[in-house]
């Protein structure tokens, strides 16, 4: 039986990301920071899909946990990277700390774990690569941050080693999920209204697409899992960046208000369907993350 490892898995995209791997018969390491989640979702996926869950909460910002994590990692059959973050207001107005964090989680982590993990299954010549990435990579949609250059780095990581000879010719595969907007607990704890229904997907839809994209015999580069957002994802990748910066096309965040008691603090979540990407789910403490 494979083994899946999991990061983000406590809530949103990760948890359902999980689910519908346990349902297809893989055995899970289910990675976060948020223990108790961690627990309740190994137990349930385990008694309810005859597979082994083993939950393993991890800090990915402390090398000492990512190394953890990446032992793991170098075991595993398919790694998904999905664990990441975003901040909600512009670069100048957040600390450094919280930049170096965020940086940590969307850049650092996934590159340890996939160079971790490809190795191990080049050899095996078997293994499936996930890195859940957003529309914010293709485009400047979240200006005055650094969020969509940090989701950026995983698109063009994906990219550069799936068109690479080395795996052109080996049955591993690399995969990159470019969400948007997605259903998530953000809403709901960040008390910001849902985006349009339009622009919204369900979460456990964007992680069967995910999945089953994961499944094919030749796994896309990109699994971007919707019409629509296949449509804007194409946009922003090919439109003259002129046309993609004027005004109100975009969330600026250089233009809220300058009384602000102090840089807001990381919200760090679960990868949110295509919603991180409009909205993240979240790990402990019920903080959400907003990427479009």
């Amino acid at each position: 039986m494979t083994t899946a490892l999991v990061t983000g898995a406590s809530y949103g995209i990760g948890a359902d990301i999980a689910r519908a791997l346990a349902l297809r018969g893989h055995d899970l390491v289910l990675v976060a920071r948020s223990g108790e989640a961690l627990d309740r979702l190994a137990t349930g996926l385990a008694a309810e899909h005859g597979i082994t869950a083993r939950p393993l909460a991890a800090d990915l910002t402390i090398e000492a946990d990512l190394e953890r994590v990446a032992e793991a990692a170098c075991g595993a059959d398919i790694l998904v990277n999905n664990a990441g973050a975003g901040l909600n207001r512009s670069f100048e107005r957040t600390t450094w700390a919280q930049e170096q964090r965020m940086l940590l989680l969307n850049v650092v982590a996934p590159a340890r774990l996939l160079h971790a993990a490809l190795p191990a299954m080049l050899q095996r010549r078997d293994g499936r690569i996930l890195n859940v990435s957003s529309v914010a990579a293709a485009g400047p949609v979240w200006q005055g941050t650094t969020y969509g250059a940090s989701k950026a780095f995983g698109l063009a990581l994906t990219e550069s080693l799936a068109y690479s000879r080395r795996l052109r010719d080996s049955p591993v595969a690399v995969t990159a999920l470019v969400l948007g907007h997605t259903t998530s607990r953000f809403h709901e704890v960040a008390g910001i209204a849902p985006s349009p229904p339009l622009l919204t997907l369900a979460s456990p839809y964007v992680a069967e697409q995910a999945v089953r994209a994961m499944h094919r015999r030749r796994p896309p580069v990109l699994c971007v899992p919707s019409l629509r957002y296949k449509l804007v994802a194409g946009l922003l990748r090919h439109l003259p960046r002129r046309l993609l910066t004027l005004p109100g096309l975009a969330n600026d965040f250089t233009i809220a208000p300058s009384q602000d008691t102090g840089p807001t603090a990381l919200l760090p979540g679960s990868v949110g369907g295509d919603g991180e990407h409009g909205v993240l789910a979240t790990e402990s403490g019920g903080h959400g993350e907003r990427e479009l």
